[in-house]
């Protein structure tokens, strides 16, 4: 046994894995329905992660660091711009509200690191999280009557969330293949959260969903030829659409992306400002906005008042007036922070999706190499995400994305450690 799982064997924290995967459900299940409880318990456990870390010092893996730097970069970057802009209340709100989160999990990957216990299964919270969001989509939707499920909030935050939980779920077939009841908690948690995406209208998220299918039907049909697992990967994409179209929301949101990106196709003027041309004279807003103050951007907390004024300056944009952020997570970066925070964001994407990616191989065992596809295959959704929306400016996607990611890394790293100690001792 490692001195971290020593300590944590006989602190105050022992035996809290069962509680701890409790308060994990709890963030995970009720960030749409009690969004307040959700954030408090996520901070009440970082911050208990934190005196954790600071009285007993667990000697983590040295490549946890590679997991820490990205976000510290990032968080610094951020707050480069925000004292760059003159430590502004509302760049403070963004930074403390917002971007804070994601630095605060750090902690939180050694709570889950010396609690792995290689006998529970440290999926079921994200199934858990799965079941809730598809059961708000259908109360939504069957009950209250409503066009697309928001589970209360946005519809496009709730789609992401339910696009986030579920490709982590997607990863965890190993672990519930020959549990008893396994196969149908693990199902129901994938019919649940597509229900959830396809409800949500949620169509860059969609978009992003097939190309999470793609890699998941990559990993898991290893034993064939890379073209057959393209096709067997495009034959299970092509029967998920067709059920999710047989859905009339999803056939009147597919019907209208076709319609406002055809015009885009053939090279036809703009005449009608529809969401498509929305989000273009967004980004070309963001980019003047970046351009103009280029090192550090024009702070986080200035992009309303930005926009106001570039639309004072191109009165037949008005409609811009009301967007809250760019709908580009990499503009919407460049323009509050510059291309330092552009930088920085690259960065973190990139490092993380590295970071997982490296424990793909056949070498390692299938409990970490599916904590690898979970946390790559995450990285991925957001990255794509971010091209149509902002899913590290939003406060339920940056929280699910630090959660997230802490928890996978912290229990992959954990059966990297359980696999070393179980390995037998080579002969004398």
């Amino acid at each position: 046994m490692s001195s971290a799982h020593k300590a944590f064997a006989s602190g105050p924290f022992a035996r809290i894995e069962p509680l701890l995967n409790g308060v994990a459900v709890l963030i995970l299940a009720t960030q749409f329905l009690l969004w307040e409880l959700s954030r408090a318990s996520f901070l009440l456990l970082s911050l208990a992660a934190l005196i954790y870390v600071m009285k007993y010092r667990p000697q983590l893996p040295r490549v946890q660091r590679l997991y820490s730097w990205p976000i510290i970069v990032y968080f610094a970057a951020m707050f480069l711009a925000v004292a760059y802009d003159g430590f502004t209340g509302p760049g403070i709100n963004k930074l403390t509200s917002r971007f804070f989160l994601l630095l605060i999990a750090i902690p939180l990957v050694s709570l889950f690191f010396v609690s792995f216990d290689p006998k529970r299964n440290p999926w079921t919270k994200f199934v858990t999280g799965t079941l809730v969001m598809g059961v708000l989509a259908l109360v939504d939707v069957l009950i209250l009557d409503k066009y697309r499920a928001g589970g209360g909030h946005n519809e496009a935050v709730f789609g992401f969330g339910a696009l986030a939980m579920t490709t982590i779920v997607l990863a965890s077939y190993h672990r519930f293949k020959n549990a008893r009841f396994g196969m149908a908690f693990y199902l129901s948690g994938l019919a649940m959260g597509f229900c959830a995406m396809f409800l949500s209208g949620t169509r860059s998220g969609w978009i992003a969903g097939i190309v999470v299918i793609v890699i998941a039907m990559i990993f898991y049909l290893d034993r064939y030829s890379l073209p057959k697992r393209i096709f067997i990967s495009i034959v299970l994409i092509c029967a998920i659409a067709a059920a999710g179209l047989t859905v009339p929301l999803v056939q009147q949101r597919v019907d209208n992306m076709v319609e406002i990106v055809t015009p885009y196709l053939r090279g036809e003027e703009q005449t009608e400002f529809n969401s498509l041309r929305h989000r273009v004279e967004a980004w070309k807003a963001a980019w003047t906005m970046g351009m103009s103050h280029k090192v550090f951007g024009i702070g986080p907390g200035n992009f309303k008042k930005s926009l106001r004024a570039y639309v004072r300056e191109n009165p037949h944009l008005g409609r811009l007036q009301y967007l809250s952020h760019a709908h580009n997570q990499y503009m919407q970066t460049f323009a509050t922070s510059g291309f330092i925070g552009l930088g920085a964001l690259l960065v973190l994407i990139l490092g993380h999706l590295w970071l997982f990616a490296r424990y793909l191989g056949r070498n390692y065992s299938e409990e970490v190499r599916s904590l690898a596809l979970a946390g790559f295959m995450l990285v991925i959704a957001y990255a794509i995400y971010s091209i149509p929306a902002v899913p590290f400016y939003g406060r339920h996607s940056l929280m699910t994305y630090a959660f997230s990611t802490a928890s996978i890394w912290g229990c992959l790293l954990g059966a990297l450690q359980g696999a070393k100690l179980s390995a037998p001792s080579p002969a004398v």
